[in-house]
């Protein structure tokens, strides 16, 4: 399994990580000076902390969320995938997969599926283009792929998708009285 999917220890966070973290997942950035004034916390404290983020992993980039219909991907497809690990084993399948023009997402499962990929493609013709790549890949045995018509959530901020009530269960062990 790669690194970045191995279980990480928990990281103590006090009240001001926390509302940090949840701002950044909100808005995708914060104007410390607000935050800073909101909190009653230095810049340089939140400064300090979101570079600690980062060190540790629990932010990773700038990534702009962009429309994939405004840019002419207009079908979401989501693969089911069955795999045969007599050749290539499951994570060089799952590479190979990954590396295909129009896939977004890669998961190894368990249950009655190898992998579930999420795809995002200009058309029909793009669609089935990436189709037959997939069953042409090495280890692929069978797949069925499905065309959502209709999306009524497809969110990859992490906090949001949360209501307080679960934050506090999720969060409420590992926050501690802010030292600020």
């Amino acid at each position: 399994m790669n690194a970045n999917n191995q279980s990480m220890p928990k990281v103590a966070l006090d009240e001001v990580d926390f509302q940090i973290l949840r701002r950044l997942d909100e808005n995708g950035d914060i104007d410390v000076d607000e935050l800073s004034e909101e909190l009653d916390v230095s810049t340089s404290t939140i400064y300090y902390r979101m570079e600690n983020y980062r060190e540790k992993d629990i932010v990773k980039g700038e990534i702009a969320q962009l429309d994939p219909q405004k840019l002419g991907l207009e079908l979401t497809a989501i693969t089911e995938i069955n795999a045969d690990y007599d050749g290539p084993g499951y994570e060089e399948v799952a590479e190979k997969i990954a590396g295909l023009s129009g896939v977004q997402r890669v998961f190894f499962m368990l249950g009655e599926m190898s992998f579930y990929v999420l795809s995002r493609v200009r058309d029909h013709e793009h669609l089935q283009k990436l189709m037959e790549e997939i069953i042409q890949t090495e280890g692929v045995d069978n797949s069925t792929t499905n065309i959502v018509l209709r999306t009524f959530k497809d969110e990859d901020r992490l906090l949001v998708n949360y209501d307080d009530e679960d934050l506090e269960r999720i969060f409420g062990d590992q926050r501690q009285p802010a030292n600020d």
